[in-house]
C-alpha cells in the first residue's frame, strides 16, 4: 500500500471509510481480495511474492489493517511486513491488535507505517525512523510511504481533500473512487511509471462491526473499473 485515506464518521450506527492505493512493481504476483484465515475470519488480498497482505479486514470484529511501506522489498533477516497486517488483522479486537504491535520488535521488519482502525478508534505504528505507537484522536488520516512526522507533498494534498470529501453530508463512495484516480500535480494518487505504478485500489465501508462495501479496481483506478466484491456475511464464519 501507497496511500491510504480513512475517516471515521460518529452516528447511530458508527462509520469507518477507507480508500488506498496499491503502488507496487506491476510484474509483482498477487492475488485479489479473498478469505486469508478463518479463526478469526480475515479478508483481504495476498501478496503471492512474500506472502501476507497490504490491506486485510478482520469479518468478525470489524477493523482493517493496512501497511505502507517506505522502501520495497524485504531484504534477507527481514520480516514480512504483509504477514504482519494478516498477524495483526487476526487479533480479535483493535485493541488486541495494538497491545500485539505493542508487545514486538518492531526493527526486525523494514521501514514501515501500520494502520489499525474499527469505527471508533484509529491507530498507528511505525518503525520509521524509530519504533511507536500511538492513538489518533482525529477522525480522517492520510498516510503514505513518508515518516508519519514528515508526511510528503503527495499525502498533505490527499489529506486536504479526502477529509474534506469524507466529513461533507452523503456517500463519499464515488467522491474517493474519483480521488484514488487522480492525476493532478507532479505526484499523483494514481501513478504510472514504468515498471513501478498503482497495481490496484480499494475502497470499503464499514458500518458499526460489519464490512457493508467492499469495492475493489483490479489495476490502475483511472482505467479499471470498480467492482463490489463477495464477502462472506459475518454470522457465516466462526470468529
Amino acid at each position: 500500500m501507497c496511500i491510504l485515506l480513512a475517516a471515521r464518521r460518529a452516528g447511530p450506527t458508527p462509520e469507518l471509510w477507507v480508500a488506498a492505493n496499491r503502488d507496487e512493481h506491476v510484474d509483482r504476483p498477487w492475488a485479489p481480495p479473498a478469505l486469508l484465515a478463518t479463526h478469526p475470519p480475515v479478508f483481504g488480498g495476498r501478496d503471492l511474492l512474500a506472502g501476507g497482505s497490504w490491506l486485510a479486514v478482520n469479518l468478525a470484529a470489524g477493523f482493517v489493517v493496512a501497511v505502507t511501506n517506505a522502501r520495497l522489498g524485504a531484504p534477507r533477516g527481514e520480516r514480512s511486513r504483509g504477514e504482519l497486517v494478516v498477524d495483526v488483522a487476526s487479533q480479535r479486537t483493535v485493541a488486541e491488535a495494538a497491545a500485539l504491535v505493542g508487545e514486538l520488535d518492531l526493527e526486525r521488519w523494514g521501514p514501515f507505517n501500520l494502520f489499525i482502525a474499527d469505527a471508533w478508534s484509529f491507530w498507528v505504528a511505525t518503525n520509521l525512523p524509530s519504533p511507536a505507537l500511538e492513538c489518533l484522536p482525529e477522525s480522517c488520516v492520510t498516510i503514505g510511504n513518508d515518516s508519519l512526522a514528515s508526511p510528503g507533498e503527495r499525502v498533505l494534498a490527499a489529506r486536504g481533500r479526502a477529509c474534506s470529501l469524507l466529513s461533507a453530508p452523503g456517500d463519499p463512495e464515488a467522491g474517493l473512487r474519483q480521488l484514488l484516480a487522480d492525476h493532478d500535480g507532479s505526484d499523483p494518487l494514481c501513478r504510472h511509471a514504468g515498471k513501478y505504478g498503482t497495481v490496484c485500489a480499494t475502497v470499503l465501508h464499514v458500518a458499526g462491526r460489519v464490512v457493508s462495501r467492499y469495492l475493489f479496481a483490479p489495476g490502475p483506478p483511472c482505467v479499471t473499473p470498480f467492482a463490489q466484491v463477495a464477502v462472506p456475511p459475518r454470522g457465516s464464519l466462526v470468529a
